[in-house]
């Protein structure tokens, strides 16, 4: 743990608030075309910018493909994390281990995969960021410092765009799906692989938890937020239909809604 300390301030300000150097680098690297990008700076590693890039040294690390070279270095020399308040959204299939019996594995994986390219379809038009695959599920956030003060708003859209990427899939790969969103303040930091090395960004805390329960108490088709992410995004609760939902293993009943 040691390893991990004395960073909180440099994390706190770019999850919360916005490194200005961080920020100058994804703005110009949102202006080249190419896909996948760099979690934490954007630097396309595909398409046209992708080779303008490699050209420029920069392109997905050897060891952590998820990030740029400059960037994986960075997460291995500041290892650490910040308490920070984001919106997040949880996409997972309905009943997948029913499903994965009814299919080959070849088949349930060709779904899982169908998923997770609707969801980065609806992330790259509200500005969120992929933070994990969780087996059947895809876990993404929305930090201020990132998207801006208006993240939880963002995150709702992205929860209006599943609720039609829902209703419109018909490809026989769709697999029913239900969707949580959810904000509160989480810890954000880097987490270590084999042998120590920093592997990758991950979210930690009880509002993760809670995220996880309200993605899985929504039905095949139905999108839940809760009450903090309404009222976060500055949408009027009163013209939603609420419930209160128990969550196991949260202590107190969560108000949610349907988008």
């Amino acid at each position: 743990m040691e390893k991990h300390e004395g960073n909180a301030e440099l994390w706190h300000t770019v999850f919360a608030k916005g490194h200005p150097v961080l920020i100058g680098k994804q703005k110009r690297y949102r202006l080249l075309p190419g896909h996948p990008r760099c979690k934490l700076c954007e630097v396309p590693f595909g398409g046209l910018g992708g080779w303008i890039m490699r050209k420029r040294g920069l392109a997905a690390s050897d060891r952590n493909p998820r990030y740029c070279t400059a960037c994986d270095t960075f997460l291995d020399a500041f290892p650490g994390g910040a308490e920070v308040p984001i919106s997040m959204m949880m996409v997972d299939i309905r009943n997948s281990v029913a499903l994965s019996g009814q299919v080959s594995a070849r088949e349930f994986a060709a779904r899982v995969g169908a998923l997770r390219d609707d969801v980065a379809t609806i992330l790259d038009r509200t500005d969120g960021f992929l933070l994990e695959f969780q087996g059947d599920s895809v876990f993404a956030v929305w930090p201020p410092g990132f998207v801006g003060p208006d993240h939880a708003a963002k995150a709702m859209k992205a929860g209006e765009l599943a609720r039609q990427m829902i209703a419109t899939r018909t490809r026989p790969e769709d697999a029913p799906v239900g969707v949580g969103i959810h904000t509160g303040e989480v810890f954000m930091g880097t987490v270590s692989g084999a042998g120590g090395r920093i592997q990758g960004i991950s979210a930690f805390g009880l509002e993760v938890n809670v995220l996880a329960r309200i993605a899985a108490a929504a039905a095949p088709g139905e999108v839940l937020a809760s009450a903090t992410a309404w009222q976060a995004a500055g949408r009027d609760l009163s013209a939603a239909r609420t419930r209160n939902e128990t969550l196991k293993g949260v202590a107190e009943p969560v108000v949610i809604a349907a988008l």
